[in-house]
């Protein structure tokens, strides 16, 4: 799957490198893959299939309308039973064992999306979820806020960061009114946090204390991928909705030659 991905959309951003600059405009046609007589090992089945297309759907919350975010193209190699995917699921799980319906005994096969989702946000009341916009009085404070997610982290979809930017940016009003306060690094390649087969190592810190105290805010954010202790690959990230564009010239492995766009 992750290679039909690659074949589709690493091409879009002018440069073959094993990583998608914008994974919201992939949009990968799974059915060549599907199983045909005679297909060997490597192929799905219209069921496995179905359930690709589903980990990437967002369908929305019947009671709020605000979508549930899925998985963005690129993070299918985390789709494993070790690591992310699996500790989401788990955690996923006890929430709604515990939290939402109090119920121990609670199983996967119960769950039904137009009512359960609902509940699940009526019985957080916003302890778990980060949901309102309305950032006006942190901003009015001096706050300065700065987020990053990966672009191919398998267990939190960084479409929810995305989606949260833009309902900040709807509910105060223009870009110009909260880029001085509130700036979002989207990180091509990278899956929770960090790893991922794009650039995943940068100080976000520093760059924050450097914007409160200074007034420098990061018009972008070199990170860097290293390969057994030395650094093979830096790229800078970009101020969200901006990517990384190359400049034409010079090294596609060094961060001075690409330039903060939008696309």
């Amino acid at each position: 799957m992750h290679e039909a991905v690659l074949t589709t959309c690493d091409a879009n951003d002018n440069i073959i490198d094993g990583i998608i600059s914008e994974p919201e405009r992939c949009l990968p046609d799974f059915a060549q893959l599907q199983c045909k007589k005679n297909s060997d090992d490597l192929c799905l089945s219209r069921i496995q299939i179905a359930a690709v297309r589903m980990l990437y759907a967002s369908p929305a919350n019947p009671a709020t309308g605000r979508p549930i975010t899925g998985l963005m193209p690129g993070s299918e190699l985390g789709w494993t039973e070790l690591g992310w995917t699996a500790s989401a699921r788990a955690t996923g799980l006890e929430q709604f064992r515990y939290l939402v319906f109090a119920d121990p005994e609670w199983t996967i096969d119960r769950f039904n999306f137009e009512t359960d989702i609902a509940r699940a946000e009526e019985m957080d009341k916003n302890s778990l979820n980060a949901l309102d916009p309305n950032l006006q009085p942190f901003f009015d404070s001096g706050g300065k806020l700065l987020q990053y997610h990966g672009w191919s982290d398998p267990q939190i979809s960084p479409a929810n960061t995305t989606q949260y930017y833009e309902r900040v940016l709807d509910t105060i009003g223009t870009h110009e009114l909260i880029h001085d306060s509130y700036r979002l690094f989207m990180a091509p390649g990278m899956a929770h946090c960090g790893g991922g087969n794009g650039p995943n190592t940068f100080d976000m810190l520093t760059t924050l204390e450097d914007w409160v105290e200074n007034g420098n805010a990061p018009d972008f954010i070199v990170a860097s991928k290293q390969r057994d202790g030395a650094i093979e690959l830096t790229r800078p990230l970009c101020p969200y909705p901006q990517i990384a564009i190359y400049k034409g010239t010079g090294s596609t492995q060094r961060a001075e030659n690409f330039t903060c766009q939008m696309p």
